[in-house]
C-alpha cells in the first residue's frame, strides 16, 4: 500500500478547504490517502494559482464562487471544463464544481415542482448525462501527471444500491382498475376491489419485492412517506397493516428510511412519526434545492441522502458515479452525510412512454459502460412490481438483477454505503 501523499497548498489560494476536500475525494477514489503539509519542500504535489505549481487552480473560479455566481454558462467553457489563467484545464476545480452540483445553486428557473430543470443542466447541454465525467477526469489525472503516474491505484468494481419509494399501497384499485376497464378485464377489477377490501391491496407487496431480490442474493432499502394526503401517501404509516409490513421488512434484514414529503411538514415532525432516527432519505418527487436540501439532511441527523437524480432522465446528475460527501460552502467544511445519487428510476421510462425493451437496452448499455467505479442507485416503486398498468416492469427488474448477477455486480446497502464512503471524509475546517 502506498504511503499518504503529501500535498502543499499555497497560502494565497482561496477556498483551501474546498480544495482539500476535493483532493481527498480524488485520492479516496483511487484507494489512496493524502495529507496536507505546511511546507512546500515536504510535498509531492503543490497546488496554487502560480504556474510553477503541479496543480494550477483557477483564480477566476474562486472569484465567481465568492460572488455567488454558479451558472455553468459563466463558470465553464463550452466543453464543460474550468480553465486557469494560463488556459489549461483546472482538473481539481472542475471536479469540485461537478461533484457538488454547484450549477444548481441560486437557480432562478425551477420547474413546476420547484426543482432544478434537467433542460437547464450542463449534462443536457453536453448530452453527457450517461457519462461518468468526473471519473474520467480523475483517471486522466493519474495517467497523465508525471508525479502521479507511478502510484499504485485501485478501481472499484461497480455495485448496485436497490431502493424503493413507497408512495402508494392502495392506488391499485384506481390505477390498475382504470387500466382493467380500458382493456375490458372485468375479472381484474373484481379481484382488485376484493383484495383491497380484505386488507391485501396489490401494491402492498413488500414481501413479493423481497422474495424477488432474495432469489438473486440482493437486499434493498424501502423509503416510506410519513404524511398522508393528496400530495403524498395514501396510507397511514402507523396503521396496523403498514406497521406489520414495516417490521417484517426490517426483521428480514432489508433496510428502511424516510421519503420526505411534499408540503409544510418538517423533517422533525416526520422523524417523530417514523419513531426512531432514520439513516437515510429520499425527497418525494426528488423535490429539493441546493444547498437548502443538503442543509436539511445534515441538520436532522441523517447520514445518507439519495435524491440527486433527474426525474426526466436517467444517469448521473452530478457527472459522478460514486457516493460522495458534499461540501458545505457556507460553513467552509464537508457536510456530515453521504449522497448516493439516484441513477435509474422506473417512472422515468414510463413517463417517456418508452417500450420496456428499449428501456432494458438503455439500462444495460449504461451498466456495460460503467462496470467499474459506479454505485448504480436504482429506484423501483412498489407499484411497478404489478402486471396491469405497469406490465413488463417486474420482468425488467428481474432482468436487471439477472444481468447484475451474471456480471458479478454485487449489492451494497444503505448502511454499507455510509460505512464505506463517510469515514474517509473527515476534514476539520
Amino acid at each position: 500500500m502506498n504511503s499518504p501523499i503529501n500535498i502543499y497548498i499555497s497560502p494565497d489560494t482561496a477556498f483551501q478547504n474546498l480544495i482539500k476536500h476535493t483532493l481527498q475525494t480524488v485520492f479516496f477514489n483511487k484507494g489512496l490517502q493524502c495529507l496536507f503539509t505546511a511546507t512546500r519542500d515536504d510535498a509531492l504535489l503543490t497546488v496554487g494559482y502560480a504556474e510553477q505549481n503541479d496543480l494550477v487552480i483557477s483564480e477566476r473560479f474562486h472569484q465567481l464562487l465568492s460572488q455567488n455566481i454558479f451558472s455553468h454558462t459563466q463558470q465553464l467553457t463550452e466543453n464543460g471544463n474550468i480553465v486557469n489563467k494560463f488556459g489549461n484545464t483546472d482538473f481539481i476545480s472542475t471536479i469540485s464544481y461537478l461533484v457538488n452540483s454547484f450549477q444548481e445553486y441560486y437557480d432562478n428557473d425551477p420547474d413546476q415542482y420547484g426543482r432544478f430543470k434537467y433542460t437547464n443542466s450542463l449534462q443536457h447541454k453536453l448530452n453527457s448525462i450517461e457519462n461518468n465525467t468526473v471519473q474520467q477526469i480523475i483517471d486522466h489525472l493519474f495517467i497523465s501527471h508525471p508525479k502521479l503516474q507511478g502510484l499504485t491505484t485501485m478501481q472499484r468494481k461497480s455495485r448496485v444500491f436497490l431502493t424503493h419509494d413507497i408512495d402508494s399501497v392502495y392506488g391499485s384499485v384506481k390505477e390498475d382498475g382504470r387500466y382493467s376497464l380500458d382493456n375490458m378485464l372485468p375479472g381484474q377489477i373484481t379481484r382488485l376491489i376484493y383484495n383491497a377490501t380484505i386488507g391485501t391491496p396489490d401494491w402492498l407487496n413488500m414481501d413479493k419485492i423481497m422474495k424477488v431480490e432474495d432469489e438473486f442474493g440482493f437486499k434493498s432499502t424501502f423509503y416510506w412517506l410519513l404524511v398522508k394526503n393528496k400530495q403524498n401517501s395514501d396510507y397511514d404509516f402507523h396503521s396496523p397493516t403498514i406497521t406489520k409490513v414495516f417490521n417484517e421488512v426490517k426483521s428480514k434484514g432489508w433496510e428502511c428510511g424516510i421519503h420526505k414529503s411534499l408540503g409544510d411538514s418538517s423533517f422533525t415532525d416526520e422523524i417523530k412519526t417514523y419513531g426512531s432516527q432514520p439513516q437515510g432519505n429520499r425527497f418525494h418527487f426528488l423535490k429539493f434545492t441546493l444547498s437548502g436540501g443538503y442543509d436539511l439532511i445534515e441538520q436532522h441527523g441523517l447520514k445518507l441522502d439519495t435524491s440527486l437524480g433527474f426525474s426526466p432522465a436517467f444517469g448521473l446528475r452530478n457527472s459522478f458515479g460514486q457516493p460522495f460527501v458534499p461540501f458545505n460552502l457556507k460553513e467552509n467544511r464537508p457536510y456530515h452525510f453521504v449522497e448516493a445519487p439516484q441513477m435509474m428510476m422506473d417512472r422515468t421510462f414510463f413517463n417517456l412512454n418508452m417500450p420496456v425493451g428499449e428501456a432494458k437496452k438503455k439500462l444495460f448499455d449504461f451498466v456495460e459502460k460503467n462496470k467499474y467505479n459506479c454505485v448504480f442507485t436504482i429506484n423501483w416503486h412498489n407499484n411497478f412490481f404489478t402486471e396491469l398498468k405497469y406490465k413488463g416492469y417486474l420482468q425488467l427488474y428481474r432482468d436487471i438483477l439477472t444481468g447484475f448477477k451474471e456480471m458479478g455486480i454485487e449489492g451494497i446497502t444503505q448502511s454499507q454505503i455510509i460505512d464505506e464512503y463517510y469515514k474517509p471524509m473527515a476534514l476539520a475546517s
